[in-house]
């Protein structure tokens, strides 16, 4: 693959890092060019100032202090939590200048962290956490992911993220390695989001923006303080024509918080969260040369059978918090009711969805120990049809194939201790969890009844050491995971018929960790590094039919070892680096392990690059602010046998905004533009792993552009 950029590079160099070369190589050089002014105009001179431990307004800063973690489920900090743990706020400047479109705005730089863009919503961002959910051919797995403290991970372990707007996403935690001892269903991580944005003065922001492939969108978001209480409201509407044929996109999104003060122990928090997607195309995955010659094409079976997703979502959440005299109660109740028509190229699927659960926790603290207990119980109820897909009629219903009601129940159980000795601490914690998947045909072709159910039920250890020594904080851990087959796993049968695989049980998760991380306040930076190894058992390996329809089976094991690194330096007030760099060998480990006739042992995990380096430079003077971004991605195999590959990339956005621009004596207008793949480097952003018939590649756009305006009244 062919890089558009002049800079030249090292003939020493192998060709597998020169795009990361190329990435290191234009930040500094940006940095260098605008440094001196920027140091002559600040008078910035003399020392630097101390490091607060929070978010400057203009910077994402990972926030090392006393951060509760609430991904943790118990009291735990960010600066003493015996794992690796991301917690960043996103900056409003940052938030108000960026498109909003795909949630790699939000997560840019977090490393072991990845998200594929694949430019199609109606399957949804590719995320994955040190390798595991690798698999998931649309949606998410192998990761506990929340917005607002409501599970979009469901009992099964499927995640949907089309619900979430990126432009309004403040906090963001995320977990990375097996968090089964504190979300039970989840092999890789967890990842929480907030959108709650309370302030002390009554606020109204409002945005409009436009750019490349008819992208429009419009945001608002308003708030205000009323006898104690905190509200807030925000939505928006979107619309992208997208650069592939067959990938329009439309989505209204709404959402709501209230914080209330019921007395001085005992607070409320209210959220709730609406999604309309009428129109969401499904372009599919393309050839190689397909992906190289014509990128903007749809998969000709895509197109023929208007494959598609029409989507209605709604929840609520509320959260009680009584603080007690050494500890606090948490009690918080969710629900959702979700409706998906998705007309796909061997089916027309409807799914009606509702879903609901009760998290309980009761932690204290003394002088020599704390300790916390919880529960979870949840439930999801699916009703399932399948009709066939009329490609002679451009994809519309035919004879019923199946009508089948699917639930899902799930208990748990979970504690976990700390006891401080010195400068060290021991952490260990155990959950044990039950679930069970139950089905009710109602469609009973020929007199055969399909109804069953599985069962599974796991116990989840996990036990942590860490020292303390100054700015210095390291940790080794012990953790497990496992994942159930979700709905969808179980019921994509390959005998095409109705009703539970009884083939398919949880994939099990084993880990050791060794990290450490510091806040150096002398250099105003921050580091963080972690060393992990993984031992994945059961794994469930996706494959394709002729019909393409997508199917699994538990093949033997894979290995995950790796190490991240993590870095952000400001070495004058107005310039601010960040950096993330992750190494995976993710490899398949049985001689169990077959497909197509070959043996998997020793093949690369496809999916993951071996090397990942992504990061930006800022630097700001008054109201002008601008930011370079940059993705390394090293090549990568898109198939099990290791036959096919993705070719590495590296690709560099510019952003450009005015904040906050004085209009009037309360209002302020921040206009931003941004240039995407600033040297149209063509690149396959995505990809389905074992596609059928070649059809891996899922294309992202050349160079292209966004632009908008925001406007707030205080």
């Amino acid at each position: 693959m062919s890089y558009s950029t002049t800079i030249p590079l090292p003939k020493v160099l192998p060709d597998a890092l020169k795009p990361a070369f190329r990435l290191t190589l234009l930040i500094l050089l940006f940095t260098l060019g605008t440094l001196p002014a920027f140091v002559h105009a600040s008078g910035l001179t003399g020392d630097l100032p101390k490091s607060t431990g929070t978010a400057l307004s203009d910077t994402l800063r990972v926030e090392l202090e006393d951060v509760r973690i609430e991904a943790a489920r118990l009291t735990e900090t960010s600066a003493e939590a015996p794992f690796a743990v991301t917690a960043i706020r996103i900056p409003e400047e940052r938030r108000l200048t960026s498109p909003g479109l795909v949630l790699t705005e939000p997560l840019r730089g977090i490393p072991g962290l990845w998200v594929n863009d694949r430019n199609n919503f109606a399957v949804g961002e590719r995320i994955s956490i040190r390798g595991m959910g690798w698999r998931a051919a649309f949606g998410v797995r192998g990761i506990h992911i929340l917005m607002d403290g409501v599970p979009l991970t469901m009992p099964d372990g499927q995640s949907i993220m089309t619900l979430i707007d990126p432009a309004f996403i403040r906090d963001v935690e995320v977990v990375r390695g097996p968090v089964s001892s504190f979300w039970g269903n989840a092999g890789g991580g967890a990842l929480l989001m907030s959108t709650a944005n309370f302030g002390t003065e009554p606020h109204v922001r409002a945005r409009v923006s436009a750019g490349s492939f008819g992208y429009n969108k419009q945001d608002v978001e308003a708030g205000f303080e009323a006898g104690g209480n905190r509200y807030m409201i925000y939505g928006s509407r979107l619309w992208q024509e997208g650069f592939r044929d067959h990938s329009r996109f439309e989505a209204w999104r709404f959402g709501g918080h209230a914080d209330i003060t019921l007395d001085a122990r005992s607070r409320l928090r209210l959220t709730a969260a609406v999604l309309e997607s009428p129109v969401s195309d499904n372009p599919g995955a393309l050839t190689a040369d397909e992906a190289s010659d014509t990128p903007d094409l749809a998969a000709p079976n895509n197109l023929a059978q208007n494959a598609r997703k029409i989507t209605r979502h709604g929840q609520f959440g509320a959260r009680y918090r009584l603080l007690l005299d050494q500890g606090d109660l948490e009690v918080q109740t969710w629900g959702l009711a979700r409706k998906l028509q998705n007309p796909l190229a061997f089916a027309w699927i409807q799914v009606d969805r509702l879903a609901g659960g009760l998290r309980s926790t009761l932690q204290q603290e003394y002088q020599d120990f704390s300790f916390g207990v919880g529960f979870d119980a949840s439930i999801q109820s699916d009703s399932r049809r399948n009709w066939v897909n009329e490609a002679r009629e451009g994809g519309d219903q035919g004879p019923l194939t199946l009508d089948q009601q699917e639930d899902v129940y799930s208990l748990a159980a979970f504690s976990r201790v700390k006891v401080p000795f010195g400068d060290f601490a021991f952490t260990a914690g155990l959950r044990a969890d039950w679930f069970d998947f139950r089905n009710n045909d109602r469609f009973m072709q020929d007199g055969d009844d399909a109804s069953g159910s599985r069962s599974f039920g796991a116990l989840s250890p996990m036990a942590g050491i860490s020292y303390q020594y100054g700015s210095w904080f390291s940790y080794l851990n012990f953790t497990t995971g496992f994942e159930t087959p979700t709905t969808t796993e179980l019921v994509n049968r390959p005998d095409m018929t109705g009703g539970f695989n009884p083939d398919l049980n949880p994939e099990r998760t084993i880990a050791l960790e060794l990290g450490t991380r510091a806040g150096l306040d002398r250099f105003n930076l921050t580091l963080d590094a972690a060393v992990f190894t993984m031992y994945v058992d059961d794994v469930l390996q996706p494959f394709e039919a002729e019909n393409e329809r997508r199917y699994f089976r538990n093949v033997g094991a894979t290995r995950h070892n790796g190490f991240e690194i993590f870095a952000e330096w400001m070495p004058v007030r107005l310039l601010t680096f960040q950096a993330g760099y992750s190494f995976s060998d993710l490899t398949f480990d049985s001689d169990a392990l077959e497909q197509a006739g070959e043996g998997l042992k020793g093949n690369q995990l496809p999916g993951i690059p071996r090397h990942r380096l992504s990061g930006f430079a800022e630097v700001r003077q008054g109201g002008l602010m601008m930011r370079l971004e940059g993705e390394y991605s090293g090549s990568y195999y898109v198939n099990s046998i290791n036959t096919a590959e993705n070719d590495a990339y590296a690709v560099f956005n510019l952003n450009a905004s005015w904040i906050a621009l004085p209009l009037g004596e309360r209002t302020r207008v921040t206009p931003f533009f941004q240039l995407n793949n600033l040297f149209d480097e063509r690149y396959n952003g995505s990809v389905i792993i074992n596609g059928f018939g070649g059809r891996f590649y899922e294309p992202s756009p050349g160079r292209n552009w966004q632009a908008g305006i925001n406007v707030s009244f205080r």
